[in-house]
């Protein structure tokens, strides 16, 4: 009897959270009203590099957009280079 009664709770609960689970009506969700602004790649930008090892030795590095952007590429591709060459000696 206490099992019936613990499954018909345990049911009625998880029925009741569902709704709670569910994703938000695309209605609901505010429009953008403003797009963003194209960023110039030549606008300058700082970042703090911090080196590895050390909570004393980071650097603040200007540069420009277009500059961060072609690192970012460049490492991206290095990683996936590496990972492709790694995955061919596994097998």
């Amino acid at each position: 009897m206490a099992f019936k009664f613990f499954t018909a709770t345990a049911l009625v609960l998880a029925a009741s959270a569902a709704p709670a689970f569910a994703e938000p009506s695309p209605s609901s969700a505010p429009a953008p009203t403003t797009k963003a602004a194209p960023v110039d790649q030549t606008t300058v930008v700082c970042r703090r590099i911090e080196s590895i090892g050390t909570r004393l030795g980071s650097k603040r590095v200007c540069r420009t957009k277009g500059d961060w952007d072609a690192e970012q590429a460049a490492n991206r591709l290095d990683l996936e280079r590496s990972q492709t060459q790694r995955q061919g000696k596994d097998s």
